[in-house]
């Protein structure tokens, strides 16, 4: 039957990245950022890439502050149907009401929007695999990938209308070890294009095991991807856990 192997595979994997007990302790993520990739210049958000900043996550609910935003003495405020831009004083500069009804295809982001893209990006990274025990996520063991000389587990996971992430499906794939390797998806956001994201460089920070390197490539209709292409990337340093909500 699939749902045991399903929910052994989802229990090693947290585990393996630092075990529920430890994850419970934990309510707010840090870490400095260093975004990149062709996606951001296609939007006319070149300038995301340009310097690192902090990141910080609540692990409990999706928000996300990033600090600073495009310019020195902003930040960037992702919840799920809200986002803005203010000063360091608290000052609104600019925001947006349900941002995901915002977005046109192939029309450059403006600032909230960014911020709502890269919120619930980095915070659906930063929280997996310990956010696939919550209420109402589908989970699906569908087979073995063969990539790299190696085999991963594949879960097809449908996410809840509630959970804001790239796409409600996404694959993900898990090495022997439980670590997560690569994550499908569509980016709902960007016109549904396809993505083969992988996870690279496993370290662990105060008891949990972040990947530090993460590369987005398109995905094409034979699920390869096209690695001469990198959409985004995400390298993840000087990560810091605390017990205190953000």
């Amino acid at each position: 039957m699939k749902a045991p192997l399903m929910l052994e595979l989802i229990k090693s994997s947290i585990d393996a990245h630092g075990g529920l007990e430890r994850w419970e302790q934990v309510r707010r993520i840090s870490a400095t950022l260093t975004p990149g990739g062709l996606a951001l210049q296609l939007r006319g958000q070149e300038a995301f890439a340009k310097n690192s900043l902090r990141v910080t996550i609540d692990t409990r609910k999706q928000r996300t502050v990033f600090d600073p935003f495009l310019a020195r003495g902003h930040i960037g405020i992702f919840e799920p149907y809200r986002t803005a831009v203010e000063t360091s004083e608290g000052a609104v500069l600019d925001e947006l009401q349900n941002p995901r009804d915002s977005f046109v295809p192939e029309a450059p982001w403006s600032a909230p929007q960014l911020a709502y893209f890269a919120g619930y990006a980095m915070w659906t990274y930063l929280t997996l695999p310990f956010s696939l025990v919550r209420d109402g996520i589908h989970r699906e063991e569908i087979g073995f990938h063969n990539e790299g000389g190696e085999s991963w587990r594949a879960v097809k996971v449908i996410f809840p209308r509630s959970y804001v992430t790239h796409s409600s499906e996404q694959v993900l794939y898990f090495d022997d070890k439980g670590l997560i390797r690569r994550q499908d998806y569509s980016v709902d956001v960007a016109a549904g294009s396809v993505a083969a994201h992988y996870l690279y460089d496993h370290q662990e920070f105060d008891g949990i095991i972040f990947p530090t390197r993460r590369r987005i490539y398109p995905r094409g209709p034979d699920q390869l991807p096209n690695r001469d292409v990198v959409i985004m990337s995400a390298d993840l340093t000087g990560f810091e856990l605390s017990g205190v909500a953000l």
